[in-house]
């Protein structure tokens, strides 16, 4: 019976693995192009034969990556030609303005830069150009004048490539970002663990995507204590951002920017690519100039010009104040009000004077209206505005008891003067320039706080410090969050921790319950530097201030940001040493040092545990001594100090300790790794029950972690179990910590049932997100296992990754590196490198023996057969 080659069955596996034929090419050895040949079923022309050897490899490669039978794949040729299958018609995107960019009413002297971003943005290839471009420059150098002429000339035509567009001046919160980028690029409503790596994965599915973010400066650091200016504050933006500099198939972002990207600068032109806005020419000013009604002679326009220094907002403003009020006459303004600078944005704050001017001359109501409009970073509506009318006089000012018309007449001669725009929204929201705005907004009377209440409805119900169920809805919580805001605003620092810390329920509620670590890391940066006298932080009482930098770094290390996290940690021992709080010393001491062995730096971790112990030891802290050995255990046992590891676990036992949780956990890892699972499995399942009970949600996701590793390899079914229950926890945390464990294990199920392509991608998805996160211990590990995997594959170009040795920091994990020289050895040997390939086993066999590893059995035979 003739055979035929089943492409209807390889194009349907693609598909559902959301693979592109570039990346199922490559992972199977071939170039793209024979590849098509076999989706196509162009290979059945003149029929189909598996005699040629190459013929077959490529089907057992085919068959193991898709996890597809080889039967299935070569089948009985029907004489009835099957009609042809074609792949669905690509989904079209409308584009996505979640916000409006304001509009520059004259666009002069960024063309070239615009017409760069339009060949940039119409021809996104992959591998062609950089994935991120940024535009830096002050305020009012026209970013984001730009960034609205690019997504106006892609206009609202449907796309392969969906256009979505975001102004963190509107909504600065994160989560809110990736709620709506992932319903829109994945079509998804999900949990704030999962929103992340699933709108990585829609970006990077092949399709052109382009995503706008305007006005970053307010999610990156200005500069101080904790971090470096530029930095991005939040850590899952800067992953995000980070995989699109990397390269993230032919997605692209376009951000503006006060500051530069510092955390893109490893990427260089290469993946992130910065264009600074420099000053407008004399030619360009004095045409923008003349654009908004300015006129008179040459002299005039450039002194205007030159006292100016090319700044476009400055000219804008100029201009119009001269067309407006000044019959387009340039000779009364002060130059001085111009070349006035102060001292942290010179070219901006030129317009401090000139403001102040425009302030008098307009008319009261549209004044006041414009000042009051400045508090609401996202604008407000005609109701909200009307509401603000009804108020009383001291908040509403001279807007007070004006009707619909009256007010809908100042907005539009605000408009034509360019000082407002409509902002989107439905219905239709106003706003105007952050410059503006924080002008206009220094000219209130009143607190802002006032502003927003008269604004705003006020949060349902009445607010209590200790509700007796915390909020768990956004809305909710998004209310509650502008109360904290306010009472800052207000001058009451005291009473705004106290809603974080009992409305909210602090980092025990906001975090490990409900996983809204953005929120509680952006609510607690409202209280500024503990280090700052000016910050709201310096006020609180001592108790305040150390659980404040505690729950940053709780927040910061659940999220991925182990840098910020030390450092908080750190500051929080500082501030807390000489005092009587031992305890609160203790246990910063010891969080420090678990935060370093994630980091992988484990000789800092026992030094900082071992301090712990000592402290807790003297004063007599029984539940922190318990604590500090297990820890101290762990970290002994990553260092391949057996003896030392086994010597604090066996004190643990004879104190009679319960070693449950954390402390269960970790003896538990280190039984395993010695190849003792039955007593592994015993401890874990017992503190996961326990766990359990108490609600303690995270410590047990991690025992259903290692309770998968301990039965990968005879039962793949009972370790889907473990991970299906381990990866809830994760889809509602987003901790990082447990999504590399989550990664590790569902490529260890991969592995196990021969799926070596789906193995591959997870191992190596978990390495990128431990390098990405600094999680130096866990990354070593799952380069390891990736390396495992190409072995087992047979995949010569993953094992070329082996050579990545040389050049990897292997650190101080001695299971990380036994297991990283071992694998390299076999896949040296594997591509003909023998001579290699033999010095890492024997490396391997050193470090395996002293370490008692339960494979250095293997390592000797591998040894010894070369």
């Amino acid at each position: 019976m003739a055979q035929r080659f089943h492409h209807e069955a390889l194009l349907r596996a693609r598909l559902e693995l959301e693979l592109t034929q570039e990346e199922l090419a490559a992972s199977v050895g071939v170039d793209v192009r024979t590849y098509r040949r076999y989706e196509s079923g162009e290979v059945n022309e003149g029929g189909f034969s598996v005699r040629q050897p190459a013929r077959r490899k490529l089907l057992e490669r085919l068959s193991a990556e898709l996890g597809i039978a080889a039967a299935d794949l070569v089948v009985e040729a029907d004489p009835t030609p099957a009609p042809a299958l074609h792949a669905p018609a690509p989904r079209l995107f409308s584009p996505e303005h979640v916000h409006t960019l304001q509009r520059a009413p004259h666009f002069v002297g960024r063309e070239d830069i615009l017409e760069e971003l339009w060949a940039w943005a119409s021809a996104p290839e992959k591998g062609k150009g950089p994935g991120v471009v940024a535009l830096v420059g002050v305020g009012g150098a026209g970013k984001t004048a730009i960034a609205e002429r690019l997504v106006t000339r892609i206009g609202d035509t449907p796309r392969r490539g969906g256009l979505f567009v975001w102004s963190f001046y509107d909504d600065e919160r994160t989560e809110a970002f990736l709620a709506h980028a992932v319903r829109y690029f994945a079509g998804a409503e999900l949990q704030a663990g999962e929103r992340l790596e699933a709108l990585l994965l829609a970006l990077g599915s092949g399709a052109p995507h382009l995503v706008v973010l305007d006005g970053l400066e307010t999610v990156q650091a200005a500069g101080g204590a904790s971090r470096a200016h530029g930095e991005l504050e939040d850590p899952l933006l800067r992953r995000l951002l980070v995989a699109l500099a990397r390269g993230l198939g032919a997605a692209r972002a376009l951000v503006t920017s006060r500051f530069l990207l510092g955390d893109l600068a490893p990427w260089g032109d290469a993946g992130a690519r910065t264009v600074k806005l420099g000053p407008l020419s004399p030619i360009d000013a004095e045409r923008l100039l003349r654009s908004w009604g300015a006129d008179g002679d040459g002299e005039a326009l450039a002194r205007v010009v030159h006292a100016s220094g090319g700044h476009a907002l400055s000219l804008a403003v100029a201009g119009s104040y001269a067309g407006a009020f000044l019959g387009g006459d340039l000779r009364p303004l002060d130059p001085l009000d111009l070349a006035e600078a102060a001292r942290d944005d010179p070219l901006a704050r030129r317009l401090a004077r000139v403001l102040s001017a425009y302030a008098a001359a307009l008319p009261d109501a549209e004044r006041d209206l414009l000042a009051r409009l400045s508090v609401l970073s996202a604008g407000a509506d005609e109701d909200a505005l009307l509401a603000l009318a009804s108020a009383s006089p001291r908040v509403a000012g001279a807007l007070a008891g004006a009707s619909a018309e009256g007010v809908r007449r100042a907005l539009a001669r605000l408009e034509r003067l360019g000082l407002v725009f409509r902002a989107g929204g439905e219905p239709p929201r106003w706003s105007s320039h952050p410059f503006v705005r924080d002008h206009f907004r220094s000219l209130l009377p009143v607190s802002p706080s006032a502003v927003q209440a008269a604004m705003t409805a006020p949060p349902e119900g009445t607010l209590i410090f200790a509700p007796r169920q915390k909020p768990r809805d956004r809305g909710r919580l998004d209310a509650v969050e502008e109360v904290i805001r306010a009472l800052l605003d207000a001058g009451q620092p005291t009473e705004a921790y106290r809603v974080y810390s009992q409305t909210l329920g602090g980092f025990s509620h906001l975090g490990l319950v409900l996983g809204e670590m953005s929120r509680g890391a952006r609510i607690l940066r409202l209280f500024g530097e503990t280090t700052d006298p000016a910050a709201p932080a310096a006020s609180l009482a001592l108790g305040f201030r150390l659980a404040l930098l505690y729950e940053r770094g709780l927040y910061a290390g659940a999220l991925g940001d182990l840098a910020f996290a030390r450092r908080s940690y750190e500051a929080h021992n500082t501030l807390v040493e000489g005092t009587p709080e031992v305890t609160h010393l203790v246990t910063g001491l010891r969080t420090l040092a678990y935060t370093e062995r994630l980091a992988g730096a484990l000789s800092a971790a026992r030094a900082h545990v071992s301090q712990s112990l000592v402290m807790a030891e003297s004063a007599g802290l029984g539940t922190h001594i318990a604590r500090g050995i297990a820890l101290f255990s762990s970290i002994a046992h990553d260092l391949g100090d057996i003896d030392a590891a086994r010597a604090g676990f066996s004190r643990l036992a004879a104190m009679g300790d319960a070693r449950f949780a954390r402390r269960g956990l970790w003896e538990a890892e280190h039984w395993l790794a010695l190849g003792q699972r039955e007593e592994a499995v015993e401890m874990t399942e017992a503190n996961v029950a326990a766990c359990e009970r108490l609600g303690w949600a995270g410590h047990a996701a991690q025992g259903q972690v290692l309770l998968g590793l301990a039965v990968v390899e005879e039962d793949p079914a009972e370790a889907e179990r473990r991970l299906h229950a381990a990866r809830a926890w994760v889809v509602v945390s987003g901790e990082v910590e447990m999504a590399a464990r989550v990664h590790e294990l569902t490529a260890r199920i991969a592995l196990s049932r021969g799926a070596f392509f789906e193995a591959a991608r997870e191992a190596l998805a978990g390495e990128q997100l431990a390098e990405a996160c600094g999680l130096g211990l866990f990354r070593t590990r799952l380069f390891a296992l990736g390396l495992e995997i190409a072995h087992a594959r047979g995949d010569e170009a993953a094992m070329g990754r082996a050579k990545d040795v040389q050049r990897q920091v292997l650190g101080e994990d001695a299971w990380g590196c036994a297991d990283v020289l071992h694998w390299a050895g076999l896949c040296h040997s594997s591509v003909g490198e023998a001579e290699l390939g033999k010095r890492y086993l024997e490396a391997a066999l050193v470090l395996r023996e002293r370490i008692g590893h339960p494979g250095r059995e293997a390592t000797r035979e591998e040894v010894c057969r070369r």
